[in-house]
């Protein structure tokens, strides 16, 4: 029994979106080796070995090669039409310039932003919450390519290793996150020295400015950024900012508070909510974020969470340019608190929810390790996508309760069913096995 004309699903839509990209991206071959495996179909495949959570190339290869009738699957789900062994995945993925994704990333954004979808996230009035942070993504004491940033290059044991500087869309209160296209940490033709975060930070927001010139964001970093010249960078691109500010590096700009306090002039508010948990401020606007840059003037909040037996809970201080009141400071400190969102419902979940982003799928001579993870990003913005606006998607996690569970069962299907549609095997997890048998054709091979 087959469904008759399938509601077109948001996983249809949003892949056909990345399929359209790929297609575009220039062959760096002879065209005499184009017939055979076609650079759309190497990405796809790609984007299939993360967005169905193959632990391995190898692994997805052994359930595709030789399997003529996986292929039809493949087909209909991904547009895939010929399957590189993982030894020609490579081969074939680890020449493209990693800029050449960025286009399924703005691409994928302008379907959320088409779809009013994107108000969900509307947080303060500067803009959009949006968390920078870094994370590594590959490690080796042996392992390396020429883009490996090196840990003791003159040892005798050298580390390589290569990082990602992403950015979020977030809100307090929402579990889904939006990532931006990651800015890949690796060394930087004709320069000596590592490439490292700020100076990431640099490419990334020139490349949020290029890419989303009428986004309003406000940006959220941790101490490491929080400084003048950084602060000077993320205000000339017009982006507002909360940056954690530590007593360990922010010395003048404690000392100048607590002057002001003595002066009488720094605020304080302090409020007991419903579970007995009391919340303290003190904040003051217009600040120097240090002396050797008196003209960066910075909004100062320090924040203290008590809970009802008197014990702290929660301690920190911030830096922002979004002017500070008894009426604004509890909204953002749940804005400033939100920044975690980017090391738990994206880094977290990149790592230990199936998506193996620390798995090292192969390096490659060029680019490899950066395509692979900016593809994962992407099978990533594809689910939180699903997940915020396909009820189908939404269901079928409900009935398996996790999103590793529901990952097994994708793949549980995908390996043993022809599937048509994603509707048909949304529909079978959500209905269970019965239906599963009767909406879907037992693959047998």
């Amino acid at each position: 029994m087959q469904s008759t004309k399938p509601t077109r699903t948001i996983a249809e839509k949003l892949l056909k979106i990345v399929s359209d990209e790929a297609g575009q991206i220039p062959d760096f071959r002879k065209k005499n080796r184009h017939d055979k495996i076609a650079l759309h179909d190497a990405v796809m495949s790609g984007l299939a070995v993360m967005h169905l959570k193959y632990p391995s190339l190898l692994a997805f290869d052994r359930d595709c090669a030789n399997k003529p009738d996986k292929l039809k699957n493949l087909k209909l789900m991904y547009n895939i039409n010929c399957v590189p062994s993982d030894t020609c995945l490579r081969a074939l993925i680890d020449p493209i310039e990693t800029r050449y994704f960025r286009k399924f990333f703005t691409r994928l954004f302008a379907f959320v932003q088409r779809s009013g979808r994107l108000k969900q996230f509307t947080y303060f009035e500067e803009g959009y919450l949006a968390p920078v942070d870094g994370t590594g993504h590959f490690f080796s004491g042996k392992i390396s390519c020429p883009e490996c940033c090196v840990k003791k290059p003159d040892s005798k044991s050298p580390q390589y290793y290569h990082q990602l500087l992403a950015c979020c869309l977030v809100k307090p209160g929402k579990k889904e996150v939006l990532p931006l296209m990651p800015e890949p940490i690796i060394k930087q033709v004709d320069t000596s020295k590592n490439d490292c975060e700020k100076v990431a930070l640099k490419r990334l927001l020139a490349n949020l400015s290029r890419e989303h010139p009428h986004l309003p964001l406000v940006l959220n970093f941790d101490d490491l950024y929080s400084d003048g010249p950084t602060i000077k960078w993320v205000k000339s691109f017009g982006y507002s900012f909360i940056m954690v500010a530590k007593g360990s590096t922010h010395e003048s700009l404690y000392q100048t508070v607590d002057e002001l306090d003595c002066a009488d002039k720094v605020m304080r508010y302090e409020y007991t909510d419903d579970k007995g948990f009391t919340h303290r401020f003190r904040f003051v606007n217009g600040v120097p974020i240090n002396k050797s840059h008196p003209d960066v003037l910075v909004n100062y909040l320090e924040y203290i969470e008590i809970d009802p037996e008197g014990n702290k809970k929660y301690v920190n201080t911030w830096v922002t340019d979004i002017e500070l009141s008894t009426e604004n400071v509890n909204k953002f400190m749940r804005g400033a608190r939100a920044k975690w969102k980017i090391e738990n419902e994206t880094f977290n979940t990149l790592k230990t929810q199936g998506y193996h982003l620390e798995h090292n799928y192969g390096h490659g001579k060029q680019h490899l390790a950066s395509n692979l993870a900016c593809l994962t990003f992407t099978a990533f913005l594809i689910n939180q996508i699903e997940q915020l606006s396909c009820k189908l998607f939404q269901e079928a996690l409900k009935a398996k309760k996790s999103k590793k569970a529901l990952w097994h069962a994708i793949r549980g299907l995908f390996d043993w069913f022809y599937i048509d549609n994603w509707t048909d095997l949304f529909t079978a997890i959500i209905e269970g096995r019965s239906i599963s048998l009767k909406l879907l054709t037992m693959d047998t091979s």
